[in-house]
């Protein structure tokens, strides 16, 4: 039986997405977003975050407190 291929990682994620990794709302990503905070590449309708420039952002903020 053949093996199954490896699933690829994802490089990138949507607005919704990205907002229930950080445990945040949409919101809040969309203001970071607009504010050119949060890096995003416009697809269509639609915006696709990068994973690690959301890491980036999000330890970013941490280091704010």
């Amino acid at each position: 039986m053949p093996s199954k291929p490896p699933s690829p990682e994802r490089i990138a994620v949507t607005v919704k997405e990205a907002a229930a990794l950080i445990g945040t709302n949409t919101g809040q990503i969309r203001k970071a977003m607009y504010a050119r905070e949060l890096p995003a590449a416009r697809l269509g309708n639609s915006y696709a975050i990068g994973v690690e420039d959301l890491r980036k952002w999000f330890d970013s903020k941490k280091k704010m407190l």
